[in-house]
C-alpha cells in the first residue's frame, strides 16, 4: 500500500512540476494560436514563424463545443511550421464561446553526434551562441569539419583562423592563457572559447566535453 502510494505522489509531483515549469514561460510573439472555421467545426492550430523550436500547451474551457479531446495539448512545434492542435465543433443553438490557456516555452536545440554506434549529446543555449570562439584548424584535419560543420549547423558564431598562417595570433592566445607554447607545431587544432583553451582534442566526445563546459 506505500509502495502504490508512493508512486501516486511522484506522478502527480511530475506532473505539478512541468505544468509550474509551462506556467513561467512568456509567450513569444511569432508563435500563435490560429482558428480555422469550416462549417461548424473550429480547427485550432500552433503556427510558428520564429526559426527556432517551441513547445505549446493549450488546454480550451466551453460548453458551446464538442471537442475531439477532453484533454490539455501538449505538442512541440517546429521552426517556420504550423501544427494542427484541437479540433472544437459547435453545438447547435450555442453562440460558440471558448475560453482557451495558451502557453508557449522556447525548447533548447538538442545535438547529437553519432560515432561508432554510441550517442553523445549536448544542448546549446544562449551562453555558447553568444560566446567568443575562435577555431584554429590545419590542412586535412578532421575534427576541425567536425566542429565547423556543428557550428554551422547551429548558428554558433566562430573565428576561422589557420594554424600555419595565424601562429602569431595562437602564440599570444597561448600566452596570455598560460599554456607552454612548446611543440605548438604539432597542434592539428585549437579551440579557443572567451579564455579558454583546447589543445589535442582529437574526436566528437572530447570536443562535446569541451562545449559542455560552457553550456549554462
Amino acid at each position: 500500500m506505500k509502495l502504490k502510494f508512493n508512486h501516486f505522489f511522484l506522478v502527480i509531483l511530475i506532473f505539478l512540476t512541468s505544468f509550474l515549469g509551462f506556467a513561467q514561460g512568456a509567450n513569444p510573439e511569432n508563435v500563435t494560436l490560429v482558428e480555422k472555421q469550416n462549417g461548424k467545426r473550429l480547427e485550432l492550430y500552433a503556427k510558428n514563424t520564429d526559426t527556432i523550436p517551441y513547445v505549446v500547451f493549450l488546454r480550451v474551457t466551453t460548453n458551446d463545443f464538442r471537442r475531439s479531446s477532453n484533454r490539455p495539448v501538449l505538442k512541440p512545434v517546429s521552426a517556420n511550421s504550423e501544427v494542427h492542435l484541437l479540433t472544437l465543433i459547435k453545438l447547435a443553438g450555442s453562440e460558440g464561446n471558448y475560453e482557451k490557456q495558451f502557453i508557449v516555452n522556447e525548447v533548447s536545440t538538442n545535438l547529437k553526434f553519432r560515432k561508432d554506434d554510441d550517442d553523445m549529446q549536448i544542448n546549446f543555449d544562449t551562453a555558447l551562441k553568444t560566446a567568443n570562439i575562435t577555431l584554429f584548424e590545419s590542412d586535412a584535419c578532421e575534427i576541425c569539419e567536425d566542429t565547423k560543420l556543428l557550428f554551422n549547423n547551429n548558428k554558433v558564431a566562430y573565428n576561422l583562423k589557420a594554424i600555419n598562417n595565424d601562429q602569431d595570433l595562437l602564440l599570444k592566445a597561448l600566452k596570455n592563457n598560460g599554456q607552454s607554447i612548446e611543440n605548438i607545431q604539432r597542434d592539428v587544432f585549437v579551440l579557443k572559447i572567451e579564455d579558454a583553451i583546447y589543445r589535442g582534442i582529437s574526436t566528437k566526445k572530447e570536443l562535446l566535453e569541451a562545449l559542455k563546459n560552457h553550456i549554462e
